[in-house]
């Protein structure tokens, strides 16, 4: 067996079989771990970015549900004011002209 430098760069594994070395230099594993820590953030960010925009879709949706119930209250109340006003002009002025002869029934 010959003797091999062994440098502060690589780690020699354990032999698997009689011709293949499992050699892992430590750069490598270190841009490994970088990449893979990388990409557990981004998507730890993406699911919390997406958890808060669920919550103020869902909050918004709430807010819009309630004013979308005062407006239709409002109307409804504005629509029988008008149908009131409606009813007086129908009945104060006759705009009718063959009706204009006969006498108004009180």
């Amino acid at each position: 067996m010959s003797e091999e430098i062994q440098t502060a760069r690589s780690y020699k594994g354990t032999v698997v079989d009689d011709n293949a070395v499992v050699s892992i230099n430590l750069k490598w594993l270190g841009q490994l771990l970088v990449l893979v820590s990388m990409l557990v953030y981004g998507y730890y960010r993406v699911e919390s970015r997406l958890g808060t925009l669920e919550n103020n879709l869902a909050n918004a949706d709430k807010r819009i549900g309630g004013l979308l119930d005062k407006h239709i209250v409002e109307e409804r109340f504005e629509r029988e004011e008008l149908a009131e006003k409606v009813k007086f002009y129908e009945k104060e002025i006759n705009l009718n002209p063959m009706s204009w002869g006969k006498r108004r029934k009180k």
